[in-house]
């Protein structure tokens, strides 16, 4: 792990834009209860050491309501997977994704057998997310969702428009924690992480009980079920 100093360059300048919409250092300190920076290798260092997003792409994002946040790989005790984060948080997720759930409603289907929650955790660095899903990708299936997000130009090397279902459970809880504010509180994210039984996780309707969990098979379709796009 490194020591390397740990001032961000921009994250000042982010703030002033966005106000309280960035989710920083001292953010997620107080959200997850530890100092992640001192966790991250040298590579992770660099990863997070300046925000990537000039002013224009700053005040674009204001306009649009998208939230700058910052997302770690790790916690103290290994990889801040999806039931990493739930058991840091002490809850966070909701109890039935432990229970059965799915697309088909199968009682064997958890969240406990599915890589996405098992294995997967966040890349170190900077993104921007939308808060609510694009209105041009809800009640459209998954490819056409995909052609909706095309349209919005290229997706950076690397950052694809998707976030993956670690990632929104990453953003979605953190932010609960730190801001008090449930995200996805009516809607559902579409991920791009894959389930056992060939769906796609998709996570929403963050209510009392939790963040809800579940896989739709690609051809599924309604209303607030879209895409929080990331850049």
């Amino acid at each position: 792990m490194s020591d390397l100093p740990t001032t961000i360059e921009g994250l000042a300048e982010a703030a002033a834009i966005l106000g309280k919409a960035v989710l920083g250092p001292a953010d997620l300190t107080k959200a997850l209860g530890y100092d992640p920076l001192p966790l991250l290798s040298a590579d992770e260092h660099r990863a997070v050491a300046r925000v990537p997003f000039g002013k224009p792409e700053l005040e674009r994002a204001r306009a649009d309501g998208e939230v700058l946040v910052l997302r770690v790989p790790r916690d103290p005790d290994g990889p801040l997977t999806m039931l990493a984060l739930g058991r840091r948080l002490h809850g966070g997720l909701d109890p039935k994704v432990h229970k059965g759930v799915g697309y088909s409603l199968r009682d064997e289907w958890t969240i406990d057998t599915q890589p996405f929650a098992t294995t997967d955790s966040c890349a170190a660095g900077w993104y921007l997310v939308r808060r609510e899903p694009l209105p041009a990708t809800r009640n459209r299936g998954y490819r056409a969702q995909d052609d909706a997000l095309a349209a919005l130009g290229l997706a950076t090397k690397g950052r694809p428009h998707r976030r993956s279902a670690v990632e929104i459970a990453f953003d979605t809880l953190v932010w609960h924690r730190a801001r008090g504010e449930r995200l996805l509180a009516t809607a559902w994210d579409w991920s791009r992480s894959p389930s056992n039984d060939q769906g796609f996780a998709a996570l929403g309707e963050f209510g009392e009980q939790g963040l809800g969990v579940i896989a739709y098979s690609r051809a599924v379709r309604f209303g607030t079920l879209g895409v929080c796009p990331q850049r």
